[in-house]
């Protein structure tokens, strides 16, 4: 049995406070939801706040706080119950704004972590509930570090973003564009999240930035958290010792399976006509605990490599799940 499943047989064998229903549903009714189903399932990543065009004044901003509309987290306000404590994802900070030639559009998420009415009432009273706070006070810790995280990211990358772009605008100029050629160039700088897999005390989501002018520049950034130990999973949480071995054989199964049925792709160090001395410029060799990942919805992780570090960037990021 892989880690996950141990950590989801935790989770299930936690006992739920009977007052969790009545909390969810006094919350949804304190915080009313607007989005229909239908328009929760056209918008399945959080796209909570449309506060203003970019054809509106020039930095016509909004900030808001509200739970992530994901499809993965509709139901149930996307609470993970665990010990005296609920966790969520929510969207912190989410705007839109036109600067000058730039369009921004943001959305950061925060893990949330809170106690459950009977936690707040009762704890203190038994050695049980004392432990429970204690867990609850390390999961916020946690969480609050890795919310912090995620907030330098976010803040560092459009502060990056918003200078290439002026000096990139400044040796145009410099170089004898014209203003007429100047008018049709802008650029999108843009944050957004997936929710890629919640059970048990487990949770998996994605944080992508991403930056359009003369091309298209993103990174991706992976948290795997387990909120009951209050910590990063790695590969090896996930698929045991021999991880490197499992991940190795399947990784390299989809790479010729790949390049037998998609025709063009190709990835570095595999192809068959490769001149010796060019045969070990790079390419996927093996995982290592760096290696980056997410959880998809089975459960199974998904390791991914950036552009252009095991094949040619017209076929972007390279996924491969690792099915257990």
């Amino acid at each position: 049995m892989n880690k996950i499943d141990d950590a989801t047989d935790v989770y299930n064998n936690i006992e739920i406070p009977k007052e969790l229903d009545a909390l969810v549903k006094k919350t949804i009714q304190e915080h009313p939801k607007k989005e229909t189903t239908a328009e929760i399932k056209r918008f399945p990543v959080a796209r909570v706040v449309r506060a203003a065009s970019y054809a509106a004044a020039a930095a016509a901003v909004c900030f808001t706080v509200a739970l992530n509309t994901s499809e993965a987290f509709a139901k149930g306000a996307g609470s993970i119950p665990f010990l005296g404590g609920i966790a969520k994802v929510l969207t912190v900070r989410s705007y839109e704004a036109r600067e000058d030639d730039k369009n921004i559009s943001i959305h950061v998420p925060a893990v949330e972590v809170s106690e459950t009415e009977e936690t707040m009432a009762e704890a203190g009273n038994t050695e049980a509930e004392d432990q429970n706070k204690l867990q609850l006070l390390e999961a916020q810790k946690f969480t609050g570090d890795i919310n912090a995280e995620i907030e330098k990211i976010v803040d560092d990358y459009v502060a990056d973003a918003k200078q290439r772009f002026d000096e990139y605008k400044e040796a145009f100029f410099a170089t004898g564009g014209t203003q007429e050629d100047w008018d049709d160039r802008d650029m999108d700088i843009e944050v957004d999240y997936q929710i890629k897999y919640q059970q048990g005390s487990v949770l998996s989501f994605m944080l992508t930035t991403t930056e359009a002018w003369c091309a298209v520049y993103g990174e991706q950034y992976y948290y795997n958290l387990d909120l009951l130990e209050n910590k990063r999973l790695t590969l090896k949480d996930v698929l045991g010792d021999n991880y490197q071995e499992i991940a190795n054989q399947a990784i390299v199964a989809q790479i010729h399976q790949r390049m037998e049925e998609e025709e063009g792709y190709v990835y570095w160090g595999y192809m068959e006509d490769e001149l010796d001395d060019i045969s070990n410029i790079g390419g996927f060799t093996t995982v290592d605990e760096n290696t980056k990942f997410y959880i998809n919805a089975n459960g199974n992780p998904v390791v991914c490599f950036p552009k252009y570090e095991i094949a040619p960037g017209f076929m972007g990021v390279q996924e491969f799940e690792i099915a257990q």
